[in-house]
């Protein structure tokens, strides 16, 4: 008897402590970002130029700073408190930023406040009513199969689905738990984010409603879309696995790209008015490609840390940053020579761009500004 009294007990405690935690992390979606002064040395993990005050960045804690110097900044608060990871600036002057249980929040041009259009519950109700959709044509093509190969392969998949389905109906109880991880607004002004498990979301209405695209991508099993962007008429996706895609029509349809790599991909950039892009992640790995994703050169840099972020010019100058204080610097058009310096922070960078001359890095330890003459410093490889 006492036996059975103390397991009740136990699970009892479990599941309190569970759903403690659980309403904790949902309240997250429903509370402002709370200011601190400590707001431009927190964790930081994207940024974007293109308003009048400077560079914005997302971070930590619903963190966001509109950043001039290391001494003249302020933050903006979000209606959320939870990991930010990507943030742009829209044709239109509004700001944009994706975070952490399908977090979408938006700001109006030249303004500093910022609401919530978007967060995971709606993801998920997404989910759910693709995977509902997937899984009535899964049965219809069973149905329609004799080969006994193919009706296996088709009900592994089948299997797969209802176990997806099961999972997202499980996450309209305990809470969204997908994060957002990249950004973009195509030419077309539709903005497209990419997410965790294969998420890819879709608008064509500047942020005010959204559709599941998940579909659209060969990525049976959901590996995790790392990155985003969009230019020169296309639009570019790399993530886990070395998955890659292409889209030339704005995000209504995808094509594989082959970068010939099984590693995770966290970046690609593409040079405007150029066919050239170049991507890059773990262990120092980078790839470039002179045609737009058709064939890739295969580079490693020196002290192989795990690249993060980057930077390209109109001129084809990169610059990546990545796991220990890493910063290499090369021109697109001639990869071989490289130059290679490590921040004295030791700082994991996980993105970086250019203003008034100086590279400006954000990442483990908030932002950073370096002289950009670090492009003619350091270990040529």
């Amino acid at each position: 008897m006492r036996f059975h009294t103390l397991k009740h007990f136990v699970f009892y405690a479990f599941f309190l402590l569970y759903g403690i935690c659980c309403q904790a992390k949902v309240e997250l979606l429903e509370t402002t970002s709370i200011p601190s002064d400590l707001v431009s040395i927190s964790i930081t993990t994207s940024l974007t130029t293109g308003t009048n005050k400077g560079v914005l960045a997302v971070g930590e804690r619903g963190h966001i700073v509109n950043w001039q110097s290391q001494n003249n900044y302020h933050q903006e608060i979000s209606p959320v408190s939870l990991l930010l990871t990507d943030v742009i600036v829209l044709s239109n002057g509004n700001k944009l930023a994706i975070g952490h249980d399908g977090a979408i929040i938006s700001s109006p041009k030249n303004t500093d406040i910022w609401h919530k259009l978007f967060d995971g519950f709606k993801l998920t109700q997404l989910k759910i009513a693709l995977l509902e959709k997937q899984i009535t044509l899964a049965k219809k093509i069973i149905e329609n199969l004799t080969d006994e190969d193919e009706i296996e392969d088709a009900s592994f998949t089948l299997e797969d689905l209802e176990f997806a389905l099961e999972d997202a109906q499980n996450a309209e109880n305990t809470g969204p738990n997908l994060p957002l991880l990249s950004v973009t607004q195509t030419k077309n002004s539709s903005i497209i984010v990419t997410g965790a498990y294969g998420t890819l979301l879709h608008s064509t209405d500047l942020g005010k409603t959204w559709q599941l695209s998940d579909d659209l991508l060969n990525n049976p099993d959901k590996y995790h879309l790392n990155s985003i962007t969009s230019d020169n008429d296309r639009t570019y996706i790399v993530g886990e696995h070395g998955l890659a895609y292409t889209s030339q029509d704005n995000g209504n349809s995808w094509q594989s790209i082959n970068t010939q790599y099984n590693g995770s991909l966290f970046g690609i950039l593409s040079q405007k008015k150029s066919t050239n892009l170049i991507t890059f992640g773990l262990k120092g790995n980078y790839f470039i490609s002179s045609d737009q994703g058709k064939h890739w050169q295969h580079y490693v840099s020196e002290n192989r840390a795990t690249l993060l972020g980057g930077h390209i010019k109109e001129n084809g100058d990169v610059v990546l940053v990545g796991h220990g204080g890493t910063i290499i610097t090369l021109n697109i058009n001639t990869p071989n020579k490289t130059s290679l310096i490590k921040h004295p922070s030791g700082s994991a960078f996980s993105a970086v761009t250019v203003m008034n001359e100086q590279l400006i890095l954000v990442g483990q330890f908030g932002i950073v500004s370096l002289d950009n003459s670090v492009n003619n410093k350091g270990v040529t490889q």
